[in-house]
């Protein structure tokens, strides 16, 4: 049974957690091949990216099972983003290791950490941006320029409507996503 990971504790690893919020499972499944009293369960993940940071906690032996619980002093200094995770079965007798599981969560920020987050998607960060450069354009129609010998060229109005297209469309997908309204796409069919 599946609980509400705080009260009573998920029975697997969750999909995303909140950096900050506590977050607990059990994983008793693996306790049947795996006695906590012989095994220790541990757990590594890895943020996505070019500036990967690195996340490790253990489980504790709990009522014949393996039980984590995380707290806001575990994890309130996570990076927010996806991290791909494995977890580790090592035998307490000779630290033999086995990864038992494996698989990618999302850290999310902690928004009562009292510093400003922009919680818009890259795309409507991206468009946003666009429809300003767009306007300001209209202002100021200088193409290129050269300072100190350095130049600078700026996108042509073709290339900016692409882009705005671009994302503008990307946005669209994520609204209705988050509506639940689906695709957009018609899709016909035939009973026969």
């Amino acid at each position: 049974m599946a609980g509400n990971g705080f009260d009573e504790p998920l029975s697997c690893e969750p999909k995303a957690v909140r950096a900050g919020d506590f977050a607990s499972w059990r994983r008793d499944d693996l306790a049947r091949d795996f006695p906590p009293d012989e095994y220790t369960l541990s757990y590594v993940a890895t943020l996505e990216g070019e500036a990967p940071a690195k996340i490790e906690f253990d489980a504790t032996a709990s009522e014949g099972g393996f039980f984590v619980g995380l707290g806001s002093e575990q994890n309130a200094d996570w990076t927010s983003g996806a991290y791909q995770w494995a977890a580790f079965i090592t035998r307490k007798s000779d630290g033999a290791r086995k990864t038992v599981g494996s698989g990618r969560f999302e850290v999310l920020p902690d928004l009562a950490s009292g510093d400003a987050i922009d919680l818009r998607s890259h795309a409507r960060r991206m468009l946003e941006q666009l429809e300003a450069l767009i306007e300001g354009r209209a202002k100021s129609n200088v193409a290129s320029y050269e300072i100190a010998g350095r130049k600078l060229t700026k996108l042509t109005p073709k290339e900016l409507q692409d882009w705005h297209t671009h994302y503008r469309k990307l946005v669209r997908i994520e609204d209705r996503k988050r509506t639940g309204r689906g695709s957009h796409r018609l899709r016909k069919v035939e009973f026969r």
